[in-house]
């Protein structure tokens, strides 16, 4: 049986729960999953980057023009598009399509689930509104899903703290496309993409993909970097990625004289093939992470990692077996754990080696399609429905 998901999202960004729609368009259909896509915001260039993407995954997108969350003619567009279309399910994922998404599919009688892709953390004014109403709404949905137990437990320590989780609420880990995210063949590393002008033969090669953004802690790998050089001089650190820090942490490279070894790369899709290039990868957040999309991409792509230990990430990272986790906010931690991998090439390999098993086993997105499906039919049993047969 097909079920066929219209899967809503904000915008169609290069951000983690974005790119996880465009990987699972490339194995939805091995789980009877018939997939479409709907972008809220319209067509931008910086909110339609992900298009290629989902093209390449057979996925054509869709925009709807929304403005802003409270919009009312955007609401009534969505609402007749989901009773001319009829899909056997709505997904929304991120807190503006759910508040918009939900009550459209409940008012065209169409089952509806809803996707957090974040850990809780402290809001304030309008920012902690829209979250609250994001729950409230989700948590009437055929099911509210956390991609971690990290994620559940501090929406409900925030949320229904001394009251029981709602029945509707539930865990789904995401998956990557583990055919897309491989190891270089023969195992290694590989050329990195010749704009980025930097040669494998200098030197190794440690890379942070992630936002430029202060919880992400990328201040903290800058601060250690000076100690991974004074043991590893050849060695460049590779910031793949954009956001408002950006300014600020290159004030901070220039001030530290680490502009010749430290590479802003700014935002790029051709992210395995950063990876099979790359030594290794870090990721220094602080606070905030839930199950980032980062890690499980580079276990897929065979490198090991150096990580703080928040959040979900120790969901991913098997410490001392697949990676190395740091406390967060810990430069010296972090210098420690990337010179431990740099310094030993056998030890990065079989790390590699076992990240790779590892996605195998808990994050391949054909296991992740499988779950949202059982999701998906539970939904539509819920209302009495039949998924359509393809």
């Amino acid at each position: 049986m097909s079920v066929r998901v219209l899967t809503v999202v904000d915008a169609l960004k290069l951000g983690g729960a974005e790119t996880l729609i465009a990987q699972l368009g490339r194995v939805s259909a091995d789980a009877g999953i018939d997939l479409s896509v709907l972008s809220l915001h319209g067509r931008s260039p910086e909110r339609s980057k992900l298009e290629p993407l989902l093209r390449e995954s057979g996925v054509e997108p869709e925009y709807l023009g929304v403005k802003r969350t409270l919009d009312v003619a955007g609401y009534r567009r969505l609402v007749a598009l989901l009773r001319r279309t009829r899909p056997d399910v709505v997904h929304a994922h991120l807190e503006m399509s759910m508040t918009m998404a939900i009550p459209a599919a409940r008012r065209a009688g169409i089952p509806v689930v809803g996707t957090f892709h974040h850990v809780h953390r402290p809001l304030s004014g309008r920012a902690s509104g829209r979250e609250r109403l994001a729950v409230e709404i989700a948590t009437r949905s055929d099911a509210a899903i956390f991609v971690s137990q990290a994620s559940l437990d501090s929406f409900a320590e925030r949320y229904r703290r001394g009251r029981p989780v709602p029945a509707s609420w539930t865990v789904v880990h995401n998956g990557i496309d583990l055919d897309y995210f491989t190891p270089p063949p023969g195992g290694g590393t590989a050329p990195l993409p010749a704009d980025l002008g930097v040669d494998r033969d200098d030197g190794p090669v440690v890379t942070i993909l992630a936002a430029l953004r202060d919880f992400k802690g990328i201040t903290h790998a800058i601060d250690a970097w000076p100690a991974v050089l004074a043991r590893q001089p050849a060695a460049r650190l590779l910031l793949v990625g954009s956001g408002e820090q950006e300014p600020a942490l290159r004030a901070q490279v220039d001030r530290l004289g680490l502009a010749e070894t430290v590479i802003f790369a700014g935002m790029r899709s051709d992210i395995p093939d950063v990876l099979r290039g790359s030594d290794l990868t870090v990721l220094p957040s602080i606070y905030g992470e839930n199950l980032p999309t980062v890690l499980m991409e580079a276990g897929g792509c065979g490198r090991p990692v150096v990580a703080s230990d928040v959040g979900g990430i120790a969901d991913i990272v098997a410490d001392g077996q697949t990676g190395l986790l740091v406390p967060p906010g810990d430069a010296a931690g972090l210098a420690a754990a990337i010179l431990r991998l740099l310094d030993d090439p056998d030890l990065r390999e079989r790390m590699g080696r076992a990240g790779r098993a590892r996605m195998e086993q808990l994050f391949d997105a054909r296991l992740w399609a499988r779950s949202l499906y059982a999701v998906y039919q539970k939904a539509i049993d819920a209302h009495g429905r039949v998924a359509v047969t393809a």
